[in-house]
């Protein structure tokens, strides 16, 4: 079973945990892992660095197209980083997933 990982940042914890509960609460998501990194990017023609909150979303092909509408809708971010990694998984876990986003 394909399952999707969709990888994007926020400017901080409660920003990154607006967007989870969002995607929790509408079953878009099964799990959300948060993870504090340092970016450093390409902004206005210059390098910026900036601590940011990476969220990594756990869902299926099925809700791809709503997470990304979820996830535009309520990001602080003008260009928010959405980026889709294509896995497989155990099926125990691939099972879990898909009878929690059902």
């Amino acid at each position: 079973m394909e399952l999707v990982l969709v990888i994007t940042t926020e400017a901080n914890f409660a920003n990154a945990e607006l967007i989870a509960n969002k995607l929790l609460k509408e079953k878009l998501a099964a799990c959300i892992s948060f993870k504090d990194i340092r970016s450093y990017y390409w902004w206005n023609n210059q390098i910026e660095n900036s601590n940011e909150v990476q969220l990594v979303i756990k869902t299926n092909k099925d809700k791809l197209d709503q997470i990304v509408k979820s996830i535009k809708n309520l990001h602080s971010y003008k260009t928010p980083e959405l980026i889709f990694l294509y896995a497989t998984s155990e099926t125990n876990y691939a099972r879990w997933l898909q009878d929690v986003i059902q």
